[in-house]
């Protein structure tokens, strides 16, 4: 059995998707921001960020769902 289909999900302005390679580097910055971490227990460094959406995979293969990334359809931006 192989891994589940990735699925995507969008409207007018977003899109619901599977994480890219890409995407460690606007993680990373959402991650290392002080603001945006405050309700959770510490920022994350860029590698505790690559460990992130290597768990994300993983489990997503494992069990057919994960978080999504957000990006906006006018400039992909995550």
């Amino acid at each position: 059995m192989g891994a589940p289909p990735l699925l995507e999900l969008q409207s007018d302005r977003l899109l619901l998707r599977a994480w890219r390679p890409s995407d460690l580097a606007p993680l990373a910055a959402l991650n290392a921001d002080p603001k945006v971490m405050r309700h959770f227990p510490a920022t994350m460094n860029t590698e505790q960020s690559q460990a992130m959406l290597d768990r994300l995979g993983e489990h997503h293969r494992k069990s057919g769902f994960t978080f999504w990334a957000l990006e906006r359809r006018d400039t992909s931006e995550m």
